[in-house]
């Protein structure tokens, strides 16, 4: 029996939030309420019923998971202790930390674990990727979980590392049913008090909750609730979150429009946080109905678009985006150009030839989008018009992010909506790939790559894997990759600590200074 390590294949993060000399040498603060400015209300707080980051950034200070990740995207302990593999990789031992307290009180033992996981794997979008490979889990002890494989995973590790992998008490799995959590009780540093919609989602200091011992590190490590509350509060204008931090009225606002950056850097008590990478911008297309279930018709929505003035229009300044054909970041190792030829064509030429070929005959495609994420609105904008200057008639829908959530699950009402794929460690999880919500892109052969991408281990053989997925996403026009993207936060000056690692939020061990 041995201890494997965890190979380090995610990119290597830099903290966004260096603290200068000044202040790191100042000791933290307890007390105060934290105000954070949101872009909106959260189409749910249930975290495993989600893809959206904005779910994991509120809730995973409540809620936490049996592995998370260290500073350079490698999975690390956090509920567990420790764990073996054995059996050729076929068996996952997992050891428990004990004396950890559920906010009711309760103590965390295997069989709380045991019963989250198996939902995971029921309703979770990567969890239920994984759990085809799961034969069976076992909780052997109080504080010891087996997990048997059917074939060695890749992955495992790093799902069981996502915010949507996180642990409740046995009693609230049970009462959810098939349905969403009624209770969000977790083991995190805040516990979560209440949501009352379009007001605030509030969190409180959880007084019995037991930190790692070891150094902060990423989101893993030593995690400290300085702050009494944290409270979330929905604001739809990007200008209203801007001039509630500049009043003092919010501490840190999310997703603040670019064209503010240089105006906020000359502002002595608010400071711009870049937060690279982020994502990239998408457009999503239907693959089960509507027009864009024709091949020809997404070539040429493909072969229409000009990236740079749609990246303009979303991000403005040169600092927010980047044009770039990966489905992974450059600064991954598993970026590749293969397929570059079909990115940014800006030919509008060819889409007309492609239309014809399509017999198009002007139907009106449903394109879906929102204001709270004013990037993915600009971005329609200026696509609709370039689709329009090649043939197609655009019908643009403009929804809030929740209802936009609930569309796209069903799909009768869209074409084409607009989305942000955000970073992923693990590019076996990338959901730019996955063929698990209603209507995205599914190809047999996709699928059977993915398929050796989740059990293959070697990174030269993985990254031959992603090369040619690549060439099938572009042939096939999966998506529309738009531009990579890089938004801007803005934060009060008295909000210290490391509470930005791109690309996720969280406010353990941040503090109000006088």
């Amino acid at each position: 029996m041995r201890v494997r390590r965890v190979v380090l294949v995610g990119l290597v993060v830099v903290l966004l939030t260096a603290v200068d000399g000044a202040r790191a040498e100042e000791t933290p603060r307890m007390g105060g309420v934290l105000k954070v400015a949101t872009i909106g209300e959260p189409p749910t707080l249930d975290i495993a019923m989600s893809t959206a980051t904005q779910v994991y950034e509120l809730m995973w200070h409540a809620s936490e998971s049996l592995f998370t990740y260290d500073r350079n995207f490698s999975p690390i302990p956090m509920l567990a202790d420790a764990y073996t593999v054995t059996d050729r990789g076929l068996r996952y031992t997992i050891t428990l930390r004990r004396g950890l307290k559920f906010h009711n009180g309760k103590e965390m033992t295997s069989a709380d674990v045991v019963p989250s996981l198996k939902r995971w794997g029921q309703v979770a979008s990567v969890g239920k990727i994984l759990w085809k490979s799961v034969e069976s889990i076992e909780a052997r002890d109080p504080t010891t979980v087996v997990i048997h494989l059917k074939q060695p995973s890749g992955s495992l590790l790093f799902g069981l590392s996502e915010p949507h992998a996180s642990i409740y008490p046995r009693e609230v799995v049970e009462a959810a049913g098939d349905g969403p959590l009624k209770e969000f009780i977790g083991t995190g540093p805040y516990r979560f008090v209440e949501h009352k919609p379009d007001r605030h989602i509030k969190f409180v200091r959880f007084k019995d909750y037991t930190a790692r011992p070891e150094a902060p590190n990423g989101f893993g490590g030593r995690k400290t609730a300085y702050v009494d509350e944290i409270l979330f509060v929905p604001v739809p204008e990007t200008a209203v979150r801007l001039a509630g931090v500049e009043t003092g009225e919010y501490h840190h606002a999310m997703f603040v429009k670019q064209d503010a950056y240089e105006r906020i850097k000359s502002l002595s008590q608010i400071e711009p946080r870049i937060v690279k990478p982020r994502g990239w911008a998408v457009a999503v297309l239907n693959h089960k109905a509507g027009a864009m279930t024709s091949k020809k018709l997404r070539q040429a929505l493909q072969a229409a678009l000009d990236m740079e003035p749609i990246a303009v229009a979303g991000f403005g300044f040169k600092e927010f985006y980047r044009l770039d054909p990966g489905l992974f970041f450059p600064e991954q190792p598993w970026h590749s150009t293969v397929g570059a030829a079909l990115y940014n064509q800006k030919d509008k030429d060819k889409a007309r030839r492609l239309l014809k070929e399509a017999g198009y005959a002007g139907q009106p495609v449903r394109w879906m989008t929102t204001k709270e994420y004013e990037f993915m609105y600009k971005n329609a904008l200026v696509a609709k018009q370039q689709m329009e200057e090649a043939g197609f008639t655009v019908d643009l829908q403009v929804v809030d992010w929740a209802t936009q959530n609930n569309r796209m699950e069903k799909p009768e009402l869209w074409d084409v909506f607009s989305t942000g794929f955000v970073f992923s460690a693990d590019p076996a999880l990338h959901v730019a790939l996955r063929c698990t919500f209603a209507g995205w892109w599914c190809h047999e052969e996709k699928e059977r790559l993915m398929a050796d991408l989740r059990i293959e281990n070697d990174p030269k053989k993985r990254k031959a894997i992603i090369d040619r997925l690549q060439a099938i996403f572009y042939d096939d026009v999966g998506s529309v990759k738009l531009a990579d993207y890089f938004t801007l936060d803005v934060a009060r000056r008295e909000l210290r600590g490391p509470f930005r690692a791109a690309p996720r939020m969280y406010f353990w061990n941040s503090w109000l200074a006088r």
